[in-house]
C-alpha cells in the first residue's frame, strides 16, 4: 500500500525493497506481468476510472517492467 501510494504521486513513505529485489525470487515472465496489468486495468475500469487515468497507471507500471522481470 505504501509503495503504490508513493508510485502514484502520494507521500514518499515507502522504505521496502526496490522493484528488482522485491520480485527477483518470483521468476516472473512477460505473461505474468501482462496479466497483472490487465487485471489492474479491468479493476480500475469497473471502478469507473477514466481511460486516460488507466493509461497513466499502465505507463507507470510499464516503467518498472524490466526490474519486475529482472532483466
Amino acid at each position: 500500500k505504501a509503495f503504490l501510494t508513493m508510485v502514484f504521486g502520494g507521500p514518499h513513505n515507502y522504505s521496502g525493497r526496490d522493484m528488482r529485489a522485491g520480485h527477483a525470487h518470483l521468476a516472473l515472465t512477460e505473461t505474468h506481468f501482462n496479466a497483472v496489468i490487465e487485471n489492474l486495468a479491468n479493476t480500475l475500469q469497473d471502478m469507473g476510472v477514466s481511460a486516460a487515468d488507466i493509461q497513466e497507471v499502465a505507463a507507470i507500471a510499464n516503467s518498472v517492467k524490466d526490474d519486475v522481470l529482472n532483466r
